[in-house]
């Protein structure tokens, strides 16, 4: 995940892990108060999402931000694969999606609704993951 942030704030996270996560957690995305992150920057803006959401957000481990997804099991390439983009603006995952969509054995979706698509268009989502599976 940190290819998709921009270089520039990397440093900064990694150090606020350090400072204030033990090395090991990101305490948080924004300084509070989370509203406005929660608004602004992941889109969700019903106040029934925003009443579900804003007393779970929690420390993430840092480490998934730094260390790539590694398949063990070689019979995993054979899987399909499917990413789905959501409208929720990101050059970095704009490239992700391109790459799938060029990818052998990858699908590209796309699901029109904020970055949280399973906050505030749960019923869609579903559809979606279900027709790609199968």
């Amino acid at each position: 995940m940190l290819d998709v942030i921009p270089p520039d704030r990397r440093p900064a996270l990694e150090a606020f892990a350090q400072k204030e996560g033990d090395g090991w957690l990101l305490p948080r995305f924004a300084p509070p108060p989370w509203e406005k992150l929660v608004t602004e920057t992941w889109q969700v803006t019903e106040d029934a999402d925003l009443d579900w959401v804003l007393p779970r957000l929690c420390p993430t481990p840092f480490g998934h931000f730094k260390e790539p997804v590694k398949r063990k099991n070689p019979a995993a390439e054979n899987l399909p694969r499917t990413y789905i983009r959501t409208q929720w603006p990101h050059p970095g995952f704009d490239r992700y999606a391109g790459a799938a969509s060029e990818a052998a054995g990858w699908q590209s979706r796309k699901i029109a609704s904020s970055h949280l698509p399973y906050i505030t268009h749960p019923s869609e989502l579903a559809a979606l993951l279900l027709e790609v599976a199968g």
